[in-house]
């Protein structure tokens, strides 16, 4: 599906993307904020204040500049800089629902090598184990409320080291292929690893049989396209649901994406002490 396209239909939808962090963030009761000073405190309403990046006529939503929250029902709304928070935790009833933590990344070349720059960002964390796996979607968005899901953004890390690298390729905004290209994949994943022989065997025959022989990126690519037609019929019906298509897509290709990557994070688990 052309962007054109893709801009007309949501046009249509009038899709806000602060609508679908409000959506997300409603699912939690409560949310405790860790702070980089060591202190924290509980809030509730939480809500995160995106950076807008402008771009000609697009305009991009993905830094987090700040969080809104109230400490208690009824308060005024107060905010706080991201550069103050660490980590926020959030709850449902009893149960922690999700982490978002500010993390440090690099990316990776084709040689494997490492990049010199270090960037900050807040994500979730989809997965903590011997290796971590953050993530978050990306949307674009024409004028202030025509937005829908590109892609998403997968970060992994060694337990115990101080950064994170970007494990997929980085990609143009502009580019009119929804979800994330994983060409960059096994390069991230020697990063990280280090030197574990056993595990380096695995990743080269992922390598040669998964990338190069069944051509994965480009299988999931198509994926994408029909989780998003899959999805469009499914919530065409129901308005409320309809306003928040690409909400809604862009966790089932991200959900999709993650089982890549937490499968090659098992077989690390499973082979390297």
């Amino acid at each position: 599906m052309n962007k054109k396209l893709l801009f007309a239909i949501f046009c249509v939808l009038n899709l806000v993307m602060n609508a679908q962090e409000n959506a997300r963030n409603q699912e939690n009761d409560i949310a405790e904020f860790q702070l980089e000073d060591g202190s924290s405190f509980k809030a509730n309403s939480v809500n995160a204040v995106t950076k807008t990046i402008n771009m000609g006529q697009l305009i991009v939503h993905n830094r987090i500049s700040a969080f809104q929250y109230t400490t208690q029902a009824g308060e005024k709304t107060k905010e706080i800089n991201s550069k103050d928070v660490k980590k926020i935790i959030y709850y449902n009833g009893d149960e922690i629902s999700q982490i978002q933590e500010k993390i440090k990344v690099k990316t990776v070349d084709k040689k494997g090598g490492l990049s010199n720059d270090t960037a900050e960002t807040f994500e979730y964390l989809l997965y903590d184990g011997k290796i971590k796996l953050y993530s978050s979607n990306v949307f674009e968005c024409m004028g202030l409320n025509a937005c829908y899901y590109t892609h998403s953004n997968f970060y992994i890390q060694k337990s115990g080291e101080p950064y994170t690298v970007l494990a997929v390729k980085q990609k143009s905004q502009f580019n009119s292929k929804m979800g994330s290209s994983i060409e960059n994949i096994v390069d991230a994943f020697r990063a990280v690893a280090g030197d574990c022989s056993s595990f380096n065997q695995y990743l080269n025959s992922f390598e040669k049989e998964m990338m190069q022989e069944k051509h994965l990126d480009k299988t999931l690519q198509k994926e994408y396209q029909e989780i998003y037609k899959t999805t469009l019929q499914e919530v065409k019906k129901d308005r409320e649901q309809t306003k928040r298509l690409f909400y809604i897509v862009g966790d089932k290709i991200q959900n999709r994406q993650a089982e890549i990557y937490i499968g090659i994070i098992k077989e690390y688990e499973k082979n390297c002490p």
